[in-house]
C-alpha cells in the first residue's frame, strides 16, 4: 500500500492530482462513509483512491493485493468501515470458550460465528476465500442471510485468534452465535416440512390427474379393469401423502385423544383417514365412488396453510433473534494502569471502564467519558448516528460509529435496557390475542358439533338411500 498525502506520487516521483473517480464523490471507496477533510490516498488497481482512514484502506490494498478485486464490483452494498482501534483476540483462544462453542470435526476444530458486517453475497464469497487462504484453515462458508461464519480449523497449526484477524482486517468483527442447537433444530423442521409438502403437492397433481380421467367417464364406458387400475395407481399415489405429508395432523389427533380434548387436529385427520379409508374400501369392492383426490388435496392445502403461518411466527421470533444477537460476547475493559484486557460479558461489572471501537456494539449500560456518536436503530428505530456528549447515558445494544468511545458501566446482564426490551418481546410474543383464546375455548365444542352433525347426516341417508350414505 502506497500512502500519500494532499497528491498522488507516480513511480517517479511526479506528484501528480487525484483523479475524479477517486475521492470526487467525497465517500470512502471502501466503507462509503463520508470523507474526512485530510483523507487516505492510496493507490488501488492503477487508479487513485480516497479511503476514510488507515484501516479501509489497508483492507483495500489486501483485497487487490490476494487478487479478490472483484469483490468491489459484485458488491450490492457498502463495506462496514474497519477504522485504526487495535482489537483483542486473544479470547477467543481461552479453553472455557472453545469447549462451550466449538466441537471437534475430522482433522480439527469447528465453531460458527456471527458478523454484523456482512451485508451482500458478495461479503460472503469475500470471506469464503479471505478464510480459506488463511494457514490452517480446513473450511470456511458464510452466509449472507443468516450473517453466520461456519470456521473449521486445526488447531495445532494455527490459533482461532490468528485466522479472525484476518476477518477484522477486513472490517468483519466475530460474535459468537447462540442458539446452535436450536437453529439446527430449526433448520430440520423445516426440511422435514419442506419435504412433507414436496410429496404433497406431487401426489396431488398425480391423484388429481386420474381422479379426472374417471370423472369425464359420463357414460361408463371405461372398461372396469382400466378404471380398477387407475384407482390402485390413485391409491399408490396417495398413501404417502395420507400417512407421511399427513402425520403432523394424525399425531395432533392422537395427542388430543389422549388428552380427551376435540380440536382441530383431529378433525382434519378424522376427514382425511375417513376419505382415504372408505376410497379403500370401495376400491376393493368394486364401489361407484373413490375420493383419493380429497383426501390429498386436503393434506397438501392444510401443509401449505401451516408453513405460512410457521413462515409468520418466525417473522415475529426474528425480533427476538436480532436483540440476542445485540449482546456481545466480549467487552473490553480499561485496567486501572489505563491498559486495556478482552473479558466476557459476564465479568463486566458496574464501575468499570468499557472501551467500545468504532462499528462494535455497546456492552453494556454507562455513562460517556468521551463523546461519541451511537446507533440506536435496534432500541429506538433511528436509522442515524445520534450524537452524545460526556456525562450522557449509553445503552447495551448500540453501535458506536466514527470515533472510539469510553463509558462508566452502570448496567450489565439482565440489568440493562436490551434486556429489559427483549423480556418485553418475548412476552408479547407468549400472550394470546382474546379472539385466539376465545377460538381455543369454543374449537372443542364446534368439533363435537360437526361431528355429531355428520353422524346425523349419516343416519339419516342410512335409512332414506343406503348407497348414498
Amino acid at each position: 500500500m502506497v500512502s500519500l498525502t494532499d497528491s498522488m506520487a507516480d513511480a517517479g516521483g511526479t506528484r501528480m492530482p487525484a483523479t475524479r473517480t477517486a475521492i470526487a464523490d467525497g465517500f470512502c471507496h471502501h466503507c462509503g462513509e463520508e470523507l474526512p477533510s485530510a483523507p487516505v490516498r492510496v493507490m488501488f488497481e492503477g487508479e487513485p483512491r480516497g479511503f476514510c482512514c488507515e484501516g479501509c484502506a489497508a483492507a483495500a490494498q489486501w483485497i487487490d493485493d490476494a487478487d479478490l478485486g472483484d469483490y468491489y464490483r459484485l458488491r450490492s452494498e457498502r463495506a462496514t468501515r474497519v477504522g485504526t482501534e487495535p482489537v483483542d483476540l486473544a479470547v477467543w483462544d481461552r479453553d472455557e470458550l472453545l469447549a462451550e462453542h466449538a466441537h471437534d470435526v475430522d482433522g480439527g476444530r469447528e465453531i460458527t460465528l456471527l458478523t454484523d458486517g456482512m451485508r451482500c453475497a458478495a461479503c460472503a464469497w469475500l470471506i469464503d476465500r479471505a478464510l480459506a487462504r488463511q494457514p490452517g484453515v480446513l473450511e470456511a462458508s458464510a452466509n449472507a442471510v443468516t450473517g453466520r461464519i461456519r470456521l473449521a480449523w486445526d488447531p495445532a497449526g494455527t490459533a482461532l485468534s490468528g485466522v479472525l484477524r484476518q476477518l477484522v482486517t477486513l472490517g468483519y468483527r466475530p460474535y459468537l452465535a447462540g442458539g446452535q442447537a436450536r437453529e439446527a433444530e430449526r433448520r430440520r423442521e423445516r426440511n422435514r416440512d419442506l419435504i412433507r409438502i414436496g410429496i404433497a403437492g406431487l401426489g396431488s397433481m398425480q391423484a388429481m390427474m386420474l381422479a379426472e380421467a374417471l370423472y369425464l367417464d359420463f357414460g361408463n364406458t371405461m372398461p372396469l379393469p382400466t378404471r380398477d387400475f387407475f384407482r390402485w395407481i390413485t391409491f399408490l399415489v396417495s398413501t404417502p401423502v395420507v400417512f407421511y405429508a399427513g402425520w403432523p395432523f394424525i399425531e395432533g389427533a392422537w395427542r388430543e385423544l389422549r388428552q380427551r380434548r376435540l380440536g382441530m387436529d383431529l378433525l382434519i385427520a378424522g376427514s382425511t383417514l375417513l376419505a382415504w379409508g372408505a376410497s379403500v374400501f370401495e376400491t376393493m369392492r368394486g364401489g361407484d365412488h373413490v375420493w383419493y383426490d380429497a383426501a390429498v388435496m386436503f393434506v397438501f392445502l392444510l401443509l401449505a396453510a401451516r408453513m405460512l403461518e410457521k413462515r409468520a411466527r418466525g417473522i415475529a421470533s426474528a425480533q427476538v433473534d436480532a436483540l440476542g444477537r445485540a449482546r456481545p460476547a466480549f467487552a473490553t475493559r480499561e485496567r486501572s494502569d489505563g491498559s486495556r484486557e478482552s473479558v466476557p460479558l459476564a465479568a463486566l461489572a458496574v464501575g468499570d471502564v468499557a472501551c467500545v471501537a468504532v462499528g462494535e456494539v455497546v456492552p453494556a449500560d454507562g455513562e460517556l467519558l468521551v463523546a461519541a456518536r451511537f446507533e440506536e436503530a435496534l432500541l429506538t428505530g433511528e436509522p442515524h448516528p445520534v450524537a452524545k456528549d460526556i456525562g450522557a447515558p449509553v445503552y447495551a445494544g448500540t453501535v458506536c460509529r466514527e470515533q472510539p468511545a469510553r463509558l462508566r458501566v452502570t448496567g450489565t446482564g439482565s440489568g440493562t435496557r436490551l434486556s429489559q426490551l427483549t423480556r418485553l418481546v418475548e412476552r408479547a410474543q407468549s400472550e394470546r390475542p382474546s379472539l385466539a383464546i376465545a377460538a381455543d375455548r369454543v374449537a372443542h365444542r364446534f368439533v363435537a358439533g360437526l361431528l355429531l352433525a355428520t353422524l346425523a347426516v349419516f343416519i339419516g341417508w342410512r335409512i332414506h338411500d343406503p348407497s348414498r350414505a
